[in-house]
């Protein structure tokens, strides 16, 4: 069994290819671009917001989870607050990911996957904002 970097080279170069015309393929559709946009738009939201955050507390820790029966869950230092904004955009990239290998069966996948990704950036931009109040109100 040879080692052959040529074969490997080539299978990258082509499965680029294949993955780039997906993709062009898929943003072609008006509701995809839309869907995309609005998505770029809450995750800059969320990043935003946690910079705000980030940078207006005046100590190292911070209360990053408070539940209402037992108080303070979760008390970490203020940069842990970007992991929300990060979970927020890995969601869209998995999303989008997994669109492209489903995307030609149905389109209602298109919507559903899409819209997962859309209401799991506007809950994280909730948490966010409820961090920011837990802390500074």
């Amino acid at each position: 069994m040879a080692f052959d970097g040529h074969k490997i080279w080539d299978y990258l170069y082509l499965s680029r290819a294949k993955l780039a015309q997906a993709v062009l393929y898929l943003i072609s559709f008006a509701f995809v671009r839309i869907y995309l946009l609005a998505l770029l738009a809450l995750n800059i939201i969320n990043w935003l917001l946690a910079f705000y955050v980030n940078n207006n507390v005046s100590q190292n820790l911070v209360v990053l989870h408070y539940n209402v029966n037992l108080g303070v869950n979760l008390i970490g230092e203020a940069k842990d607050i970007y992991i929300i904004p990060t979970l927020g955009l890995a969601f869209i990239v998995i999303n989008f990911l997994l669109l492209l290998n489903v995307f030609s069966q149905n389109k209602f996948l298109i919507h559903l996957l899409l819209g997962f990704s859309l209401l799991i950036n506007l809950f994280l931009i909730a948490s966010t904002a409820a961090i920011y109040l837990v802390n500074f109100r």
